[in-house]
């Protein structure tokens, strides 16, 4: 019988970013956004630095991660970033268009929360109203009938 290791998505681990820890992630990742410096307004920082358009997270396995969208999390606590996977090929790769990550900060480190991806653009702009605590007023989508 064949042994077949799957990754532990419930894991935290170490990004290839310094002081970057990720949660929910298939691979280890870079986040060229991440502040190099961490001092009492890191996640402001990270927040500023963000830019529509701009590379969120990349390895050298997978479609780099595009922003399309970024927000602040309750209380400021949080920020909640949307992307879409780079290149019209992903999904034949494997990898669903869309992700959405939540970035929080404590005991000195980002982490990088996984919080879901999806073959659909109206899933994950639901997801990322519903994430902000704002009433989805877009179409149905598929999961409203499961």
């Amino acid at each position: 019988m064949t042994d077949i290791k799957m990754p532990d998505f419930h894991c935290m681990e170490m990004a290839f970013t310094k002081k970057c820890t990720q949660l929910g992630w298939a691979a280890n990742y870079y986040f060229p956004y991440c502040p190099q410096e961490i001092g009492e307004n890191t996640l402001e920082a990270y927040f500023k630095d963000l830019k529509i358009g701009a590379v969120f997270a990349y390895n050298d396995d997978s479609p780099k991660l595009i922003i399309l969208d970024f927000v602040k999390g309750k209380k400021n606590s949080s920020i909640l970033v949307m992307c879409e996977r780079e290149g019209v090929m992903c999904e034949r790769e494997g990898f669903k268009p869309w992700v959405i990550t939540e970035i929080t900060f404590g005991n000195e480190l980002l982490l990088h929360s996984n919080l879901g991806s999806y073959f659909e653009k109206d899933d994950a702009d639901k997801e990322f109203c519903l994430r902000q605590g704002i009433e989805w007023k877009g179409v149905d989508i598929f999961d409203d009938y499961y």
